[in-house]
């Protein structure tokens, strides 16, 4: 079974090949996956709970207990949720980059020529 790291990777990466996001969105996600996997597995699991507090804008006793639920769930369950999540990102961060690119989303690769018809 594929990781979710290396699925949300891939995820993404098909999506800045379809020039649906920027490349850099990729490139800060691999960052980000990095430095996480540099972390003590306690260190960084306070530092996202603190970061999705401040997100969400709740205390971090909320976030703790709704993790502690979507962590009671079976597996499947929450492969399924974490991937509804990012895919709800992802359509985010589409809209965010079609907002700043002219023409941007328009399904054709950076440097990639329209095809044409």
């Amino acid at each position: 079974m594929e990781t979710f790291e290396s699925w949300l990777l891939h995820r993404v990466a098909h999506a800045v090949e379809a020039g649906d996001v920027s490349a850099d969105l990729l490139s800060e996600l691999c960052t980000e996956t990095e430095r996480a996997g540099d972390l003590p597995q306690e260190e960084g699991h306070a530092l996202a709970i603190q970061d999705l507090a401040k997100r969400l804008d709740v205390p971090v006793e909320r976030v703790e207990n709704m993790l502690a639920i979507f962590e009671a769930q079976p597996t499947v369950t929450r492969q399924l949720l974490l991937r509804q999540v990012v895919e709800v990102w992802l359509a985010g961060q589409r809209k965010a980059y079609q907002a700043r690119e002219p023409g941007g989303g328009g399904g054709q690769p950076p440097g990639r020529p329209s095809p044409r018809r």
